[in-house]
């Protein structure tokens, strides 16, 4: 790795593609705090295109926000991160998880021509809050006029038409996309972007950007790869939060319940289309690779390498030993939904926002990464 403390931006354009995942998605904070660590303190972002689903979009946007210095950027995040609760991201008392039932069941009583708000178990107010006091949105353009950032990219799932909406803020030079139930709009990105993107269905309310309700991006996300490749990446590091491992709940199989069809559907929700658009992507950088030259630059055809990083162990063995420090009140309305730590741990991994599990996936993430450092750097490389 390049031990150069010059700010000169990489020529090759490397997009870091971050998935959804919840409270899981405290494992990328371990894998960019090892990557870091191979730079220099005063160092530019190996990464000039920021990609983010989810929770992931959270992610992307604070580090696009510090794309001139890298380590300073994961550092602020990772202090983020290791002190987040449960009432950082929703309200989770009693009085406050009643009142906001209370009122969603009322608004559903009243005439059809009062607009009710959208639907979601959780209050995520609390969230809101949190990102309008971290995040300084204004310094996204200021990393794109400085020529750090190419571009950040933020999707959301349009409830409406049902269409992948990736809302983008780039370099002049990014053409605006729209495929079969896929479209990419240029914009600035807001505290609003973001709370659309990670509205978990049912879980957290969908929010309104402009006539629109958009819900969490994964929904509707066909090819998570597309917004990276749209905005010119030649490479694409992406730092996945399905395990590659599967785990297997022990005791008799039982009949799934509601609660474990929710789990599985959330997997299937934040992986599925993933796995299917790196084949999708191989099997390009193959046909491609067997074309001439000559005939590939007139089809307007490039190769863009991969890199796929996922936690090397399953997250649900770790629910049930953080589990009891979930929130009383949270706890309750899961048993009274009939979610069980042990059985439907697939589901609680995504809200479980306590600090002890959290540094225990950053941790999980930090391992990984330096497990495959010589991988990491070497596609890291300008060469």
């Amino acid at each position: 790795m390049s031990t150069s403390t010059s700010s000169k931006v990489p020529q090759r354009k490397i997009a870091l593609l971050l998935t959804g995942g919840g409270a899981r998605a405290a494992y990328q904070i371990g894998v960019l705090k090892a990557i870091s660590e191979w730079y220099p303190r005063v160092h530019h972002s190996p990464f000039t295109i920021y990609c983010g689903t989810s929770a992931g979009a959270l992610n992307a946007t604070s580090l696009a926000c510090h794309t001139s210095c890298f380590r300073l950027g994961v550092k602020k995040l990772t202090w983020l991160w290791s002190n987040l609760s449960t009432p950082n991201i929703f309200q989770s008392t009693f009085c406050s998880m009643l009142h906001h039932l209370g009122r969603q069941g009322f608004a559903r009583m009243q005439a059809q021509y009062h607009q009710a708000p959208p639907f979601g178990l959780l209050n995520n107010r609390p969230l809101r809050e949190l990102l309008n006091k971290v995040l300084n949105f204004s310094k996204i353009e200021h990393q794109i006029m400085s020529g750090n950032l190419h571009g950040l990219a933020i999707t959301a799932s349009n409830y409406q038409n049902g269409q992948s909406v990736t809302f983008y803020q780039g370099q002049a030079d990014i053409v605006p996309w729209a495929r079969s139930r896929a479209i990419g709009i240029p914009c600035q990105i807001t505290t609003e972007h973001l709370l659309a993107s990670s509205a978990i269905p049912m879980v957290f309310p969908a929010s309104q950007i402009g006539h629109n309700f958009y819900g969490d991006g994964s929904v509707h996300q066909i090819a998570p790869l597309r917004p990276a490749l749209k905005m010119g990446a030649e490479k694409v590091m992406i730092i996945d939060l399905n395990p590659k491992l599967h785990f297997e709940p022990p005791g008799a199989i039982t009949a799934p319940g509601l609660a474990a069809l929710g789990g599985h559907l959330m997997d299937a929700i934040f992986a599925d289309t993933l796995s299917a658009d790196l084949e999708h992507l191989n099997r390009m950088n193959a046909i491609i690779g067997a074309m001439e030259k000559s005939n590939a630059e007139k089809l307007a055809l490039r190769q863009v390498n991969a890199f796929h990083l996922a936690p090397s162990t399953p997250f649900e063995p770790l629910v049930e030993q953080y589990y009891c420090h979930m929130p009383i009140a949270v706890r309750s309305l899961m048993r009274f939904l009939g979610i069980s730590p042990i059985d439907d741990a697939s589901i609680t991994s995504y809200l479980l926002f306590e600090p002890k599990y959290i540094n225990h996936l950053i941790d999980m993430g930090y391992q990984d990464a330096q497990n495959r450092r010589s991988d990491l750097t070497a596609f890291l490389s300008d060469e």
